[in-house]
């Protein structure tokens, strides 16, 4: 186990939710969480020799802003050194905020190669980047959704490949959230679902798609890529929007995850989380989604 998968996992074991095991290792998270970004950036900044095979023809998706796309190179890296290679990792971001190459970091543009690509697009549809082109382009094949601001373990697509091929009609997933329910089977508020998931299964889960999810695009449903409609719904949360279009189609979703993220360290408390979460943005674009489709996030009879 390699320098980075041991900070992962360590991370990912020092979760308690539990009041006095909670208080007991949150100083020992802030202290993991301070020297892995020290130790990390150095580790991924050296030349790794992994011999790339990229015939699982699998396409690495994932999106930023100018807040957090000088640590976006150490995701980066993190998908190069996976055990199971992708065949693309593609980096979508706005000409509004980045208008050429020459505008971006050298640390990520030194890593431009025939395997990790930066597409520049038109206007801004947000955290939706994340999905959108890369469902319209490459519909068919299996992608994988990340985050800009997660240290992911090298072995984090094998896990979700291994996952996937062995069930059928299935979204797999490596966070989420369980769905917490009234007596009636109403879906509680957002804020009070269950975070604490781990292998496991359920039409109870909701997925976070940055956190690692392994999916084909043409198995969702048909509004998937009707980005006006996205938009005018969830315009804050393509999480909600991609969970609509599995429930819609009828998939199952599994989570292969072993534990919580390691996250980056945060240059500006700015995030779609925050601001979701704290002006109950999520809860406002589920009663979009339901008003358009039913009440889809409702326990099932």
């Amino acid at each position: 186990m390699d320098v980075l998968d041991r900070y992962v996992k360590f991370y990912g074991l020092l979760h308690d939710r539990k009041w006095l095991y909670y208080r007991i290792l949150s100083p020992i998270r802030y202290v993991v969480r301070k020297s892995a970004y020290k130790v990390l950036s150095h580790y991924l900044s050296q030349p790794v020799n992994n011999t790339f095979d990229p015939s699982n023809g699998i396409i690495v998706s994932l999106t930023s802003f100018p807040a957090r796309i000088d640590n976006v190179w150490q995701v980066v890296e993190c998908m190069l050194r996976q055990s199971v290679n992708p065949e693309k990792i593609i980096l979508w971001l706005s000409e509004q905020q980045f208008p050429n190459v020459e505008s971006l970091p050298q640390s990520l543009k030194e890593r431009i190669s025939d395997v990790f690509e930066i597409r520049f697009v038109r206007g801004d549809i947000r955290s939706h980047k994340k999905y959108y082109y890369t469902a319209k382009e490459y519909g068919d094949k299996l992608v994988f959704l990340i985050d800009d601001d997660i240290y992911y373990p090298t072995d984090i697509i094998e896990r979700s490949l291994e996952f996937y091929r062995k069930n059928k009609n299935v979204v797999v997933c490596n966070y989420g959230r369980r769905i917490i329910y009234n007596p009636e089977g109403k879906h509680l508020p957002y804020s009070q679902w269950d975070d604490d998931i781990r292998l496991t299964s359920g039409d109870d889960l909701f997925l976070g798609t940055g956190g690692g999810t392994l999916l084909c695009f043409n198995d969702l449903y048909k509004d998937v890529t009707n980005i006006d409609l996205a938009l005018s719904l969830t315009p804050t949360a393509d999480d909600i929007w991609i969970n609509t279009m599995i429930r819609l189609a009828g998939l199952k979703v599994l989570t292969a995850s072993n534990g919580f993220f390691l996250p980056m360290e945060a240059e500006t408390q700015q995030s779609l989380m925050s601001v979701n979460l704290g002006q109950s943005m999520n809860d406002k674009q589920i009663e979009a989604v339901e008003k358009k489709y039913g009440r889809i996030f409702d326990k099932k009879v």
